[in-house]
Parts: structure tokens; sequence; C-alpha cells
């Protein structure tokens, strides 16, 4: 009975709080090993700073090589931890978990040396309130007395990689308060060091340069429509000689960079896959898929560098054309897989997304057959740093869908550029961290919290915009897309603005007040985008009011610099883009009409038909794919184009087009290049639609390759119902769809030989006028579609001549008609 009596007393005790601070005063010391990393000193130092600004108490810091009277908070394992026999599994941890744990009137933090210890005491902190939720804005309590229950908990991240991909993340102190722990920050040895990548990516470049070894050996490298290429190119992956130096490179790399984990053996950032025997034999065997020969390739590498270096992983990319897994075989224990979802709508969760289905079976289909997954997610507008885009939805669903699905390692890539500042990147950077290190993580509550500590009383009007913009694309849905502008409302933009105003009228204070102003930019920019949007009228097609247009971007972009925005697109400066603002002119623009067709022709934008309108009595439907301002080289967008190249994969050439003559339904363009060529575009309209002519003609002295290309960009109407139907030389009939589903809502073909279109193609457009363009078989050697579903939908079909090498004056034409399907040539 006695035993039973003093058990439960001992058990009520244990059940008491433990008041590390009372009234601001505190008896415990922090103790740390005299033997502790860099990491576990930082915490002891950082425990003991937040403890004072919360309570006024200032803990003393010594070592276990000391001897402590009183209460400890013990940080990380040491002689006085071990004296207390608190039975701790470090064994379990790794390097980054840990556990809380009361013992008496102690306080114990302890795990993995190189970092556990540190985010046990961040953790520790978190549960009192604090938070960093900036640079330069965090909230830490006042708490004059600081009392945690009894308690034991053993904590580890959802995963053992963490980096969201910020400006605003990079930096030392915030990365290691939220627990991340990505190659691009600033984590050094204080901080227990990072995950560290060398190189980070695309890597076979580097692997194998193209400038030290195609002269010699240009079987190294892809084959691709017959001929061994440098430029745009992959590797040859199944070239013995590629594997052996790839090895020997990847083995320098390490005795370079020995403190680096994981070495990139990945794809350049463009297709251009080989399709010699030995690579396509390979895919063949893995299902057809271009991620066999890949994934063969990197198990080598991997086999190679494992037998000297265990401790160092291997890394590769499931991306664009890699995407879907291969189908026997399986990436070693050594080797990463980074699973890009480049291509799915980031409005809405993949999983039920039907856009982005492709890509949930894609993520499934991997994990089954690794469980060393990593992800390269995507989380903000590649074009447009500034666009206003609503993702939380997506990403609160995305990442606890990845921890069950068995992934370990995560990089959300987000607006990076010098500076920063890209739309919400602070609020997205510090969501993500939070939901990285812990996937059960509540966004909402999350970006409450946010609001409410960085914009105080303006917390409440912003996090109403954050609703609004959600809105845009709940349901009844709108896709939204990484390099897309969105089609946001009409009521959008004034309700936005009406709510920053209302947070400027609240803001306490003027640092709050350069905080609102600074969250309200994509809003501002996404109006600068609309007002962008250009018109045909009285001749030119420009800007509905480019004077006040030119200024608003002015001032614009000044008020971004104010912020310290440095760009707001991809690898793209943005004085860049207040260039092409103030040089903004109208351009000419010449209509050619009929009581059947419009055709309105810029000659100055690569003497592109703009629109082409089918005119049925009253109304009108343009036959164009429509793009949004912001979108590719708008103006210069959709539309009939034709450009000229040495050989199909060249760049096109520089041409000045100039009036030559024209009427009321005809046009005659001309134009020169500075290698001595001369093209003429000719347009007739009819009743049965429109009639172009291409022509290059030699007007040098000297042998000239040439190869010509005739594209049109097409509105598809409803994409879901949209076909495409033609007879192929061979005889065969197709009528395909373009949008298929649980594929991707995208695609494209190339038909060469008798695959080939019999001089004719037709877009069955879904519930509209269907277009048929019609061609001469002898003037075009092959044709390619390419198809979209994002943003504005849209089909695009080509027609190449053949490469050829013209004469002093020698030409080569193509004859296009974009008819009604039910009309006649």
């Amino acid at each position: 009975m006695l035993r039973i009596v003093c058990m439960a007393l001992v058990l009520a005790l244990q059940a008491q709080a433990v008041s590390l601070v009372t009234k601001g005063k505190s008896d415990y010391t922090i103790v740390v090993s005299a033997l502790a990393p860099p990491s576990e000193r930082r915490a002891a130092d950082e425990l003991q700073r937040y403890i004072a600004e919360m309570s006024g108490a200032k803990l003393p810091v010594t070592t276990d090589a000391q001897p402590v009277k009183g209460p400890m908070i013990l940080l990380g394992d040491s002689t006085a931890l071990r004296k207390l026999k608190p039975s701790i599994p470090f064994g379990e941890f790794g390097t980054e978990g840990f556990v809380i744990r009361t013992s008496g009137r102690h306080l114990v933090i302890a795990g993995g040396r190189t970092r556990g210890t540190m985010y046990g005491v961040y953790i520790f902190l978190d549960s009192l309130g604090c938070r960093w939720f900036t640079r330069e804005v965090s909230r830490i309590p006042k708490l004059p007395t600081i009392s945690i229950p009894d308690t034991n908990e053993i904590h580890r991240p959802s995963f053992e990689y963490r980096e969201p991909f910020f400006t605003e993340a990079w930096d030392k102190d915030w990365a290691a308060r939220n627990r991340t722990n990505g190659n691009h920050t600033q984590l050094d040895d204080s901080t227990g060091g990072k995950l560290k990548y060398h190189p980070f990516v695309h890597s076979f470049g580097s692997l194998v340069p193209p400038s030290k070894y195609f002269k010699d050996h240009p079987e190294y490298f892809s084959l691709i429509d017959g001929k061994r290429r440098a430029e745009r190119s992959q590797l040859c992956l199944t070239n013995p000689g590629v594997l052996n130096i790839a090895i020997t490179q990847v083995e320098q790399w390490i005795r370079e960079k020995p403190d680096t984990t994981i070495f990139s053996v990945s794809q350049n950032d463009w297709e251009g896959w080989c399709e010699c025997d030995r690579c396509r034999r390979v895919e063949a065997e893995e299902g057809g898929q271009h991620s066999g020969p890949l994934l063969r390739f990197v198990n080598a590498v991997a086999a190679a560098i494992g037998k000297s270096h265990p401790d160092k992983l291997i890394d590769t990319l499931a991306y664009w054309y890699t995407e879907n897994p291969p189908a026997k075989v399986r990436p070693l224990p050594n080797v990463r897989i980074r699973l890009c979802p480049i291509g799915i709508c980031i409005a809405h969760p993949f999983t039920a997304c039907p856009r982005s289905a492709y890509f949930y079976k894609n993520l499934q289909a991997w994990s089954k057959i690794t469980n060393q997954l990593y992800i390269w997610h995507y989380n903000t507008n590649f074009s447009h740093y500034q666009m206003p885009m609503p993702d939380f939805d997506e990403l609160a669903a995305a990442i606890p869908t990845y921890q069950r699905l068995g992934v370990v390692g995560l990089f959300m890539q987000g607006a990076y550029p010098p500076g920063g500042g890209g739309e919400a990147s602070e609020l997205r950077a510090y969501v993500l961290a939070r939901q990285l290190w812990d996937s059960s993580t509540s966004v909402s509550a999350a970006v409450d919290e946010f609001m409410e500590g960085v914009y105080g009383p303006a917390a409440e009007p912003l996090r109403a915009y954050y609703d609004l913009l959600h809105a845009e694309v709940r349901p009844p849905y709108q896709h939204i897309w990484i390099f897309n502008v969105p089609n946001y409302s009409d009521a959008f933009l004034p309700k936005a603005s009406a709510l920053f105003d209302e947070a400027l009228r609240l803001a306490p204070d003027d640092a709050t007040r350069r905080r609102v102003l600074k969250a309200r930019l994509p809003v501002d920019y996404y109006a600068l985008l609309r007002d962008t949007e250009f018109h045909f009228k009285d001749g030119q097609y420009a800007p509905a009011n480019l004077a006040a247009l030119q200024s608003s971007a002015a001032a614009l972009f000044a008020r971004m610099r104010g912020f310290g925005v440095e760009s707001i697109r991809e690898g793209r400066a943005l004085d860049l883009d207040e260039k092409r603002y103030a040089e903004m002119k109208p351009l000419p623009a010449i209509t050619l009409e009929n009581q059947w067709w419009r055709a309105d022709i810029v000659p100055d934008l690569n003497a592109r038909v703009v629109r082409l309108l089918r005119i049925h009595g009253y109304t009108a439907l343009d036959l164009m794919r429509r793009f949004n301002p912001g979108e590719g080289a708008y103006p210069a967008t959709g539309g009939l184009t034709a450009t000229a190249h040495d050989d199909y994969y060249a760049r096109a050439w520089d041409i000045r087009w100039s009036i030559e003559s024209r009427s009321k339904d005809s046009l005659v363009l001309r134009g020169e290049c500075d290698n001595g060529a001369a093209l003429t575009r000719t347009f007739t309209l009819s009743a049965g639609g429109l009639h172009t002519t291409t022509e290059i003609t030699n007007r040098g002295s000297a042998p000239l390759p040439a190869a010509l290309q005739v594209r049109s960009e097409l509105m598809p109407g409803d994409i879901d119902r949209a076909r495409m139907a033609f007879q192929r030389i061979s005889g065969q009939l197709v009528e395909e769809p373009f949008i298929v589903a649980g594929q991707e809502p995208t695609g494209k073909h190339t038909w060469t030989g008798p695959t080939r279109p019999d001089a004719a193609w037709t877009l069955r457009q879904g519930g509209a006028v269907d277009l048929t363009v019609r061609f001469d078989n002898a003037e075009a050697e092959r044709s390619y579609l390419n198809w979209t579903a994002k943003a504005w939908p849209g089909v695009t079909f080509g027609l190449w001549s053949k490469e050829t090498t013209l004469a002093p004056g020698a030409s080569l034409q193509i004859v296009a008609a974009y008819t009604g399907a039910d009309l006649k040539r």
C-alpha cells in the first residue's frame, strides 16, 4: 500500500506544470555539452535570447564541464543529461529529429547533432507563440511567467529535404528558425549546415560539355532527325563513352565539393532526346518511355559512385519528356528522382482537377517504384512574378498528398530574382516552411497568423483580398498555370483595389503601410496588363490609351524599384520591361474584307494575320487563338505567320517587312533579310477564305541554306470537344480528339513521309466553325501540330518546306489556304 501511495504521489508531481520563469524571475540554467556542435551552441543562445525577450529573465548558459545547482534546461546529449538516465533514443532521430521532455523540474531538448537539437529549441519556442514571419517581422509574445506541462514529445520533420525556393527564404536566421534546410539557403556550420547539391540541376552540359567533345565525338550527343546535334541536344545515354566520362566528372565534383550530399545527373532544360537505334531500343523495352534510357544511365553512374562514395547520392529529373515512369528499371537506393509537375493546374488540388489527373497518375506510379522520391513543385508565375496567383488551395492539398505517397523531399520553386519581391513570396515561404516541417499544418490558420502578425489591424481586408482572389478559381473552375495570364472577372480589380484602400486606412504605422503597399503591387500589375491589350482602330493596332498606359507603367515600375524589385519575370531584368513599355507604339494595320471574311494584318509583327474572322450576317467569329497581354512576345503572338530558317532547328531569320501593293481583298508584303534573301507574302480573300503564298528568293551571290515555315495558331472553341481530322498520304483516315481524360492537356505531333496529311488538315471546332488548312504536298515536306488547353486554348498547325540550298536567284514557296471545312479550295 505504501508503494502505491508513493507512486501516486510521484505521478501527481510529474503531471504538474514546470515553471521555467515566474514573474520575470528564473533559477534555471541552460546547459550544453562542452563538445556541443555549433548548431547546439546557437540553440542555447537563441533560447536564452527569446526567453529573455518574452519574460525579462536572462538564463545563464553553461556547459556540462561546470557544476550546476538548481534546475536545468538541457540541450543536446551531454554528461549532465546522461546523469539523469533519460533513455533518449538518439539513434532514432537521424540528423533532424528530437525529443522535448520534462524530467522532474528539468527540461530536456535533445536530438540529432546536426540540426535536431536546434530545431527542438525552435519548436519549443514555437509552442510558446514565437513566430518569425519574414526577415524583418516576428512575433515574440510577452510572458512574464513561462510554464509548461509535463511532456514527452518526439518530433521528426515530414520531409528530409525542405526548400521553399524564394529569395526571401534564403536568409540564414529565417531559414533556421523556420526549419528549412535547402541548398540555396545561407545556412552554414553555425546552423548545422544544409542539404547541398552540385550541380543543382540540368547538368548534362556540364557532365559532357559539347564545346569539349562534340567536334571529335559527335556520337556522344543526341541523334535528332537523322543528325548528331550539339545545340539544344541531350546526351546519347546508351553510349559507353558518355557513361565513362560522366562517372569521371562526378568523381571530380566529389573531390572538389566533399561536403556536398547530392550530385545531379540530369537532362538539359529542353527536349532533344537521342533517337539512335540503341536509345530507341531501350525506350521500347521500357514501355516507350524516354525515362527508361535516362534512369538506366543514372543508375549506372550511381552504381559506380556508390562503390567509392557510399554516403553520396545521385539525383535526376522526371521532367517534361521524362515525367512518365519506365516500365522495368527501378532507381537504385542512392538515386533520388525529382518528379516535376510543371504542367499541372496550380489552382486546384491535383488529386481532383481533371487538367492535372495525368500528374497524379505519374506520382502514384513513381511512388510505387521508389521510396526516395523528391518533388520539384512550382509556386509562382514564371512569366510574371507579380501576377496575383491563387494557389494556396492546391498547396494545402498537395503537400499532405506527397507525404502520404512516400515523398521524402520537396523543392518548392517560387520567385527567386535578385531583390525578391514576388507576389506573396513571404507569405508563401512562411506557410510552405510550416507545411514542409509538418504536413498536417492548417494552411488557413498559418495564413491567418501571418496576416495578423505582419499587417496588424490591416489584416482583415488583406485576408478578404486573399479570399477574393481564391474565389476567382473555385467552382465553377478557372484553371491557372505557371506561365499564362489568368482571366479574372471584371469585378476582381475594383473589389481588390477597395480592399487595399481599406487596409491602407487601417495600417497603424509607416512600416505597416509600406508592407500593404508592397502587397498591392500585384493588383496594380494585373491592372497594367489588362490595359496593355491591343485593339484595331483607324488603321492601327495599339492599346486603347497608349500615353496613359506608358505613364502608369513608369509609375508602377518606379514603385517596384522602391521595394527592391529587380525582375518581374524569370531570367529578365526589370529594365527590359520598362524599356518595352517606354518604346511601345501604335503599329500600322491593314484590313482585308469581303462579305464572308475579314483579315487584320500587322506587317511589323512579322507580316502576321492577327485576326481572321468568319462573318455570318451581323456576327463574326475570330478563328485565331487569343492571347492575353503579357503572354509570350505579345502582341507578336498567335495568328498566321511565316518564318525562314537555315534548317528546321535554326533560329528564324530577322525580316523587315514593307507593303508592296494592296487592294480591298488582297495584300502583297515584301521582306528583306541581311543574308540576301527576299520574301514575299501574298494574301487574298475570297468567298472560300484566305489564300496565302509565301516565297523566299535568294537575291545574294552565294548559295543559301533555307527552310520555310508557315504557321497558324487557331482557336479550337471548346477544346474538350474539338478534334483533328485529315487523311494521310498513305490513305489512312484520322479523326482524333485533342484532350483525352487522364492525359496532360497539351500535346504535339510531327508528320513526315506517308504519315503526313494529304493536302488538307481540318480543325473540327467544339461548337464553332470548322477550319481547313489546304496546301500542296509537293511544297510541304513535313507538318506539325501542337495543342494546349491552358489559358486561352489553342491549336497550332504548321507546314515546313524541305530543307534545301537555294542557288542565287532560286526560290522556295508554300501556298496555304484557310477555308471553312465545308468550302472547296
